[in-house]
């Protein structure tokens, strides 16, 4: 159990550390107070270099280039369209005999029951 002597050292404990932290953020003030006094006391004397907006350098290209670039797109896209023109005709030859087999086992099936299956 907290007594009244244990609350009064907290509370005296808590005021402490207010204090201090008032007392830090007052200095920082001065502080910040002292430096813009000084700014303003000095002539203008920029310490840091000028920055000037910076591009990449990106050569222009000869017509040669921009040529062997438009073949290689073409190509990309000609491979991309015969592949797909492949998958394509593989799939239908696949179905095909997909559908076929599936035919069949219809016919197959349906044969059974009318002439093979016992009736009872």
């Amino acid at each position: 159990m907290t007594t009244t002597d244990d609350r009064e050292r907290k509370y005296q404990l808590r005021e402490a550390q207010l204090q201090a932290k008032e007392r830090e953020l007052r200095l920082r003030e001065l502080a910040t107070e002292i430096y813009q006094q000084q700014r303003t006391n000095e002539p203008e004397v920029d310490l840091e270099p000028a920055l000037y907006q910076t591009r990449k350098h990106n050569p222009s290209a000869n017509s040669f280039q921009k040529l062997a670039r438009k073949i290689v797109k073409f190509a990309k896209f000609s491979a991309f369209v015969v592949a797909g023109i492949a998958v394509i005709k593989v799939g239908f030859v696949v179905g095909m005999w997909i559908a076929y087999l599936i035919l069949a086992s219809i016919v197959a099936a349906i044969g059974y029951q009318i002439f093979l299956k016992d009736e009872k």
